[in-house]
């Protein structure tokens, strides 16, 4: 494939990745005291999605499925794999450019595409795989979230929402929002680190299903620098991955020596 636009196909290797104000006092205060506090947010969106039993009850997932770039009229398979408490591998194959892959072992994050070749991260990028590998992240358990605000109430995707700006443990920030009707988190956004430099990305969850005792999107769009990507999931797997699947690729190791 002739590749013109070299940052268009950048963006490929980093992704494979916000009220009508009342007039009269006595309503703004209703409004506020009407508002939850993120903690309650939080709590809310654990149990609908099943509850921090269940949750805690997963040792590892393996995830599958399909993704598309509309823009760029590419598509693609994907495999993803997590344990905890925070190891995760990612590896998507997308037709007519190649296969990306990224992880995490716990302390060493890494990435391997047909574009950049392998590369081991540090700086931001490394804390920002390190938060993104946190397998309780969904339970925002003082050790991940350091502080949660809520930010107020909008629409989003299409679906009322409240926004929760979230500081985590090792320093980095995004904002999350929940539902106002079903309590499920609706998106998440945050700044990133790109080898480009960084950008805003926003993830937007939809379409929650069940999957043994946990209730978990089976859609997510990612766009960043004016680009999508779609992510249809086909399966959830739990404590089916190995400890061996984080084991660091050969031209990984040989970049640490």
């Amino acid at each position: 494939m002739k590749i013109h636009n070299p940052n268009k196909w950048n963006y490929l290797a980093a992704v494979i990745v916000l009220i009508l104000t009342g007039g009269a006092i006595r309503a703004q205060q209703a409004a506020t005291a009407a508002t939850p506090s993120a903690r309650e947010i939080v709590d809310r969106f654990v149990r609908e999605a099943g509850g921090q039993a269940a949750f805690k009850a997963i040792k590892s997932i393996r995830t599958k499925g399909k993704l598309t770039f509309p823009a760029q009229k590419l598509s693609g398979e994907f495999e993803n794999l997590a344990a905890r408490p925070s190891k995760m591998l990612s590896k998507a194959t997308v037709a007519g450019v190649g296969t990306f892959e990224e992880g995490f072992d716990g302390k060493i994050g890494w990435t391997i595409n047909p574009i950049e070749g392998p590369a081991i991260l540090t700086g931001r990028a490394l804390i920002e795989r390190g938060d993104e590998a946190w397998f309780d992240a969904a339970l925002h358990t003082p050790d991940f979230a350091r502080e949660m605000t809520v930010v107020g109430r909008e629409t989003f995707d299409k679906r009322p929402a409240y926004r929760v700006k979230i500081k985590l443990a090792s320093g980095t920030e995004q904002e999350e929002l929940f539902d106002v009707e079903t309590g499920l988190q609706l998106g998440l956004e945050a700044t990133r680190a790109f080898q480009m430099g960084s950008a805003l990305t926003t993830t937007i969850f939809r379409d929650y299903k069940t999957f043994g005792k946990v209730k978990l999107p089976v859609i997510q769009v990612q766009r960043v620098l004016g680009n999508e990507q779609i992510v249809t999931i086909s399966s959830y797997e739990f404590d089916v991955v190995p400890s061996s699947a984080f084991d660091l690729p050969a031209v990984i190791k040989a970049l640490l020596k």
